[in-house]
């Protein structure tokens, strides 16, 4: 109990009657405040005690730090400590009427987004998904119920931590109706002096700085009677005192067994923390303290509180006749040994730092500005571009936000944002300066301008740091309030290196529109002979000078390019011109390079959606860039897909396709194919992190799936938006229809669902296409008028077998043929037999093993099995030679002889399909060979071992249609080996090549 700063008071009592109503006010918050303080555990049960026991701790602290000098202390000062060491954590008191008012404030979504964007916080998962708006989905990111309590907890915990000194400010000042706590302001004891309580309480929490600053804490001011206070003397005292409260018995058992095991890992450390102490001293002459931590973040704790209280003594040392009210007081104690160890075996490598893994700063930059980050050392131009875009997006959207209504800014292509998005540009300029170092080179300078928002001192500060503008919350914040579409790619930092690969230094120009100052930074390469150095100005401030950021940049070039690769079908791009303009003896410079990097200006410009006006002078002159207007924009949609946001054009063709990704207008590269259909898709959702690799050249594998799926939505909702309004659509008019129904029936195949039902709805209209090259028939109409057909695919040297009716490609992007069979069987009520070439084949044919192991499809409108013993002896040959180890399913009828050995519908096997053509109402089998690929020293081989055959039968037992005992599938297997060994294969021209790969003796 701080028995002698509250005995104190009272003796000072008597001096003055006024000072009696400071004594009668402690009286009463002596009582009242504790009874708040209990409920703290409500939220905080991890935390350390911040009940009384901790405010009576704090006033015993500062007892040892006066010692005798407490008898110079005023009645003011002395009633000043004991509020305050009993009011700074009321902050931590938190009715449910402060937890509704929190969801509602912008900073508290700004909090959540702060921990949405570190995947390492405990809370991450949690706060991804936590949304008081959707209650649906507002706990999804735990497992269980007591999961999301302790989470919710924890998350409110944090926050109310982080407010707890502003809140206890206000509750000082009133009580009552801030937390129902009936402490009285009564005119007796001024206001003055209660405000005065809150801001000491909330200086307990700021940075030491503020206590002196302009905003901070008078030195004197006047108490009651004839009496001065000393507001920074007692928040230093405050300061020290709670610091200090670090004993073993801070955390209360019961509350920990409240907040259970599963209590965050900081709680852990800081109870390791206090657990540790060994020795503690505090008095008027000195401050001793150590301890032995148990856990390496016990120890890191321990640490930093160390460190905290050095800086704090080291602070108010330095400052002490500005804190002190009289030189009576004497001097703070001197701060001896700080100690703090790891007991039994545990090791530090370094003191104070954690031992973990690290990265060697260089290096990791060399990676960055290394050809194996980027596959260019052209795309600075993009990353660059795509900075200022970013820039000049968030300054249209701060200074147009309250002017806009949401059905404004619900997409980039509505009258309004058009009209914004239309008023600003970036520029992009590629200028000859002359000869570089050498004669073969020519010197050029690439300067960037933009108009955006700038950048600040903050700003630059968090840039400095590869990848850390995620940590620039203020620019955050602010980037959070927009539309997703509109929000920037990704964080400025690490795309600032890759400019390094052209140059070693650069210089910025900018002007903050947030700061209003002009700032002139030269940034040098980290690898480069001056380390990565920036050199720092302020300019004058110009009125004049708009906002926005320059960069400019000079490197050298090669003056007549060695070699090049050019692609004939880009004659829009200047790389282009200047190559077919070229008199490799007349003309003395070929500057490509240059070219090239002005393509990268064309690329950019294409998809972007600030306009670039891009320029590129030679010394003989400017060089026209051949900029197509953007696309008419009136049509386009932002298609919402979930939490997703894009844009998709897409043209039905009845060949194959191409597909062009973006992200937020910059292309990457994606190898999926979707058939029958050209597709360009701009993803605009997202941070460039989530999606691609940190060149942002592709996707990140992770994403692989999650993108697909997107794209497939987002094509079914153009296409359903589309066929809504046939009359509006231009790939629906005239002769298109039968492009559009095939893709539309490949989507049914290949994806089936809604598919099948808007194939339906341009019933039968590619029909109307002709067949493929050397068929018999023109069109799919003539060649179903017939009873029979004879189909094949092409062979890989494009000749078509004899007597084939129609030939397909032999691309297996090509389902042209699964189209037309599915017709025959569903709508003709036709059958397909799976044959062998025969004699069928090529009659002018060397290489005749090729074609034996073709497949070939009879269609007839009468019954036929769905295959002989010719093809299937050929498909099993033609699964002899490969690469990998594999096994394989045989499509069979239900009346089958091996309908034992059928599997469960929709039961997936690591297995491939036989035959190319699966009849859409046959059941399947797992047939008992196992076919060794040829790698290395490794020959071909088919297995089917006693121990092999055991083990598939036991794979098998449970995941069949009939419950069959083991022995009888192992008997039924067998006999299905004797038939494809014996029968199937020994009939065959593939006999000699089986029975060696099966190792059968004769």
């Amino acid at each position: 109990m701080a028995d002698r700063l509250i005995q104190h008071l009272k003796d000072k009592e008597k001096e003055h009657s006024a000072l009696s109503l400071l004594v009668n006010q402690w009286g009463f918050d002596e009582k009242l405040i504790p009874k708040a303080l209990q409920t703290i555990g409500s939220i905080f049960p991890h935390y350390s005690r911040h009940d009384e026991s901790h405010s009576k701790q704090i006033l015993i602290n500062i007892e040892r730090l006066l010692g005798e000098d407490i008898k110079l202390l005023t009645a003011t000062d002395t009633w000043l400590l004991l509020e305050a060491a009993y009011w700074h954590d009321i902050g931590m008191v938190v009715p449910q009427s402060d937890i509704e008012e929190a969801f509602a404030t912008q900073e508290f979504k700004h909090y959540l987004n702060s921990i949405r964007n570190e995947p390492n916080n405990p809370l991450h998962t949690f706060a991804k998904s936590f949304d008081t708006k959707k209650m649906t989905t507002c706990f999804s990111g735990s497992n269980t119920p007591l999961e999301a309590v302790e989470s919710f907890r924890n998350l409110m915990a944090e926050w109310f931590r982080r407010q707890h000194p502003a809140r206890a400010e206000k509750i000082v000042q009133t009580p009552w109706d801030s937390a129902g706590i009936s402490s009285p302001r009564t005119e007796l004891i001024p206001a003055r002096l209660f405000k005065l309580l809150g801001r000491v309480c909330q200086m307990h929490g700021a940075p030491f700085e503020e206590i002196l600053g302009p905003k901070g804490l008078p030195f004197r001011e006047a108490g009651l009677a004839q009496e001065d206070c000393h507001p920074r003397f007692i928040a230093c005292l405050l300061r020290m005192g709670d610091l200090l409260d670090l004993d073993d018995n801070r955390f209360c058992p019961v509350m920990q067994r409240i907040a259970g095991e599963n209590r965050p890992q900081l709680t852990k450390a800081h109870e390791d923390k206090h657990a540790g102490i060994r020795h503690l001293r505090i008095d008027r002459e000195r401050i001793e303290i150590s301890a032995e931590c148990s856990s390496i973040d016990g120890y890191l704790e321990t640490f930093n509180w160390f460190n905290w209280l050095k800086q704090e003594i080291q602070y108010q040392m330095v400052n002490w006749q500005d804190i002190v009210p009289s030189r009576d007081l004497g001097l703070l104690p001197t701060l001896g040994a700080l100690e703090v160890r790891l007991s039994g075996k545990l090791q530090i490598l370094n003191e104070g730092q954690k031992p973990q893994f690290g990265l060697d700063t260089k290096k990791a930059i060399e990676l960055l500005q290394g050809n194996n980050l980027y596959s260019s050392k052209y795309s600075c131009i993009r990353e660059l571009l795509q900075n200022a875009v970013d820039a000049t997006l968030l300054k249209i959207w701060l200074l147009n936000e309250k002017q806009l209504s949401p059905a404004d800014y619900e997409s980039p292509y509505t009258p309004k944002m058009q009209e914004l998005l239309n008023s600003a540009n970036v520029k992009a300029t590629l200028t000859e300066l002359g000869t570089g170092s050498n004669p073969d080179k020519s010197r050029w300078c690439l300067t960037i301008s933009d108009e955006g928002t700038g950048i600040s001192l903050d700003d630059l500060g968090y840039m400095l740091q590869i990848g850390g503008s995620h940590r620039n919350t203020e620019r955050q914040n602010r980037i959070n309030t927009m539309p997703e579409w509109m929000k920037p790619s990704g964080t400025f930092g690490i795309g600032l290196q890759s400019i390094f690969l052209l140059c070693d230094e650069i210089i910025v120009t900018t002007k903050s529109i947030f700061t209003n100052q002009v700032l002139k930074v030269t940034l040098y390469s980290p690898t480069g002979p001056k380390q990565g150095l920036v050199s720092l100005e302020l300019m004058d401030n110009d009125f004049t000078h708009p906002f926005g950021t320059e960069i400019k940049a000079e490197f050298e070039l090669d003056k007549f390019a060695r070699s090049w690769v050019l692609s004939s079908r880009e004659n829009r791009k200047v790389s282009s011109q200047f190559f077919a303009s070229m008199d490799p003896v007349l003309h003395e410079t070929f500057p490509l390079e240059a070219a090239t990097i002005a393509d990268k200006f064309l690329e950019f410009y294409e998809n972007s959606l600030i306009q670039t006006i891009p320029q590129l002078v030679t010394k003989d002159g400017k060089h026209h860039i051949d900029i197509e207007p953007n696309i008419n924009t009136e049509s386009r949609r932002l298609i919402s897909i979930g939490k997703h946001q894009l844009t998709l054009k897409y043209a039905p063709n009845d060949w194959f396709n191409y597909l062009s990704v973006f992200f937020r207008g910059q292309s990457f590269e994606y190898k999926k194919v979707i058939p029958y259909v050209d597709i360009e898709m701009n993803l605009m959702s997202g941070k460039a992190s989530s999606w691609l690799t940190a060149n942002r050249e592709r996707l990140i594998n992770d994403a692989e799936t999650e993108f697909r799926d997107v794209l497939l939505e987002a094509l079914k909702d153009q296409v359903q938006y589309d066929l809504s309004n046939i009359e509006q659509c231009e790939l629906l008019e005239g002769k298109n229809r039968h492009s559009y129904s095939l893709f539309l029936e490949a989507m049914a195949i290949g994806y089936g669902a809604d598919w099948i039902d808007l194939a339906k709805k341009l019933s039968e209209e590619w029909l109307n296409l002709n067949c493929p090259e050397h068929s018999k028939h023109q069109t799919y109409n003539d060649a179903f008028g017939c009873n029979e057909l004879f189909v094949a695919k092409r062979a890989s040297d494009g000749q078509v077998p004899a007597n084939c009716d129609i030939a397909f490609g032999s691309d297996i992007r090509d389902l042209s043929m699964h189209i037309m069979f599915s017709y025959w069987l569903k709508t003709i009520k036709g059958t397909i037999q799976i044959i062998d070439a025969g004699k069928n084949m090529p009659t002018k044919q060397t290489n005749t093993s090729r074609y034996r192991k073709m497949v070939y499809y009879q269609l007839k409108r009468e019954y036929q099995p769905y295959y002989n013993e010719d093809s299937l002896s050929n498909s099993l040959a033609s699964c002899i030679r490969g690469r990998r180890n594999r096994r394989y399913t045989l499509h069979c009828e239900k009346n089958s002889a091996w309908s034992k050995l059928f599997l469960k519908e929709g039961k997936e096997v690591r297995a491939y399909d036989l035959f190319d053509f699966v009849h859409p109402e046959s059941d399947i089998l797992l047939l008992p060979y196992l076919f060794k690929g040829n790698l290395g020293d490794i020959v071909n081989s088919i297995e089917c071992t006693d121990v092999q055959l055991e083990a598939l039968c036991m794979w098998v037992q449970p995941n069949l249609k009939s419950d069959l005992p083991i022995a009888e599938i192992k008997n039924i297997y067998k006999q299905l080996i004797n038939y494809i060994d014996n029968t199937v294969m020994e009939n065959s021209p593939h006999k000699v090549e089986w029975r060696r790969s099966r190792e059968l003796i004769d």
